[in-house]
């Protein structure tokens, strides 16, 4: 059994190819595909096999995949030409005859608002409709988005946020990352998992920040202007600021207040809970 991992320099992916080693594949059985093998040569090191591939380069996929039986495609993350690098991936593995696919999704993305849900959504009715075996893993937020708000939050005591009332239930990036290489490993093809820790509100995690910083932390409620103009003062572009604010004002709308125990589990034990996933990315 061959299995690969794309995007594998990557934070999520090279955490994959680990808990496939920690889950005792052995590394000749596992493809790295990375779009510069000298990015990869830590994962080299480990006698995993390193194949250059680009999610852009519908050629570069088709040699990469060469082989595979389970593949676990990390969903890229460029804006407006993620669908179509996912559709790539999707139809080399066709050609290559992959047994099985695990797409990372996000929570509940055939009927979410999120902004980011659309991509996802058809890239879920693409791998539906190719004949491939798949399996969908609906994540919802890494905690990790949060390491500024707690880098910030350690000099102001503040965290803002255009938010209101909506709660998310994030979990370590490890932790998704695992509970992929667990239902990849398990290869039942048909199954939707929605992933996802312990629901928190914006108050609750600026609490939580405050008890790891050992320093009073208060939540306030910004508009997603006022968050765009932050952002744009920290020198982000236009487009990219008024994304990450959209993002709020999706989290505001209830798309992450999703609670299912399917990471619990896939992982065979409770996830982080939210104090220990700040300790984790409070450095």
């Amino acid at each position: 059994m061959t299995y690969a991992v794309t995007g594998a320099t990557g934070g999520y992916g090279s955490l994959a190819v680990q808990h496939l080693l920690n889950q005792g594949v052995p590394a000749a059985s596992i493809v790295a595909l990375a779009r510069s093998e000298a990015k990869a040569a830590a994962l080299k090191a480990l006698g995993v096999t390193v194949r250059v591939a680009d999610y852009s380069d519908p050629a570069s996929l088709d040699a990469a995949l060469k082989g595979v039986d389970r593949l676990l495609l990390v969903s890229g993350s460029d804006p407006g030409q993620r669908l179509t690098q996912h559709k790539n991936v999707i139809a080399a593995a066709q050609k290559a005859g992959v047994k099985l696919v695990a797409y990372t999704s996000i929570t509940q993305a055939t009927t979410s608002t999120n902004i980011l849900a659309p991509d996802h959504k058809a890239t879920e009715e693409t791998l539906k409709a190719s004949g491939l075996g798949y399996i969908f893993l609906r994540d919802n937020w890494y905690i990790e988005n949060y390491a500024g708000d707690v880098a910030g939050a350690k000099q102001s005591g503040v965290v803002a946020a255009a938010v209101t009332k909506g709660k998310v239930g994030s979990a370590l990036r490890s932790e998704y990352a695992e509970a992929a290489v667990k239902a990849l490993v398990a290869g039942v093809a048909g199954k939707t998992y929605e992933l996802g820790g312990p629901l928190w509100s914006y108050p609750e995690f600026a609490a939580a920040v405050g008890k790891v910083l050992g320093k009073p932390v208060k939540f306030v409620t910004v508009t997603e202007a006022d968050k765009k103009a932050t952002l744009l003062g920290f020198g982000l572009p236009e487009g990219v600021a008024g994304f990450y604010a959209a993002l709020d004002t999706s989290v505001d709308a209830g798309t992450l207040a999703h609670a299912s125990s399917d990471l619990e589990h896939l992982l065979g034990r409770k996830p982080a809970d939210l104090e220990a996933q700040i300790r984790a990315v409070a450095g």
